[in-house]
């Protein structure tokens, strides 16, 4: 038997697949800063404000590279989408 998969289907997962530790560190920091950004109603001329969402994690974060910040960025994103539907 698999054990990997008996885990997941138990809500813990005994290979963590996560492997961006430094991302792990700073991703409820990221979250606070951009929370404003994600609030529901709030946009100007009927469009979001997810680009200066991630517009504030490049300029507080300017050690990460490109793709760090997209993985934080997506990562972040889902965060508050997943808190707006709850």
């Amino acid at each position: 038997m698999n054990s990997g998969i008996l885990d997941q289907q138990n809500g813990a997962d005994a290979e963590d697949k996560r492997s961006n530790a430094h991302l792990r560190v700073v991703f409820e920091t990221a979250c606070q800063i951009t929370a404003p950004f994600f609030e529901s109603g709030k946009g100007w001329g009927g469009k979001s404000l997810t680009l200066y969402a991630r517009q504030a994690l490049r300029e507080k974060y300017p050690d990460l590279t490109q793709q760090d910040i997209a993985f934080l960025f997506s990562a972040v994103q889902r965060f508050h989408r997943d808190s707006a539907n709850k």
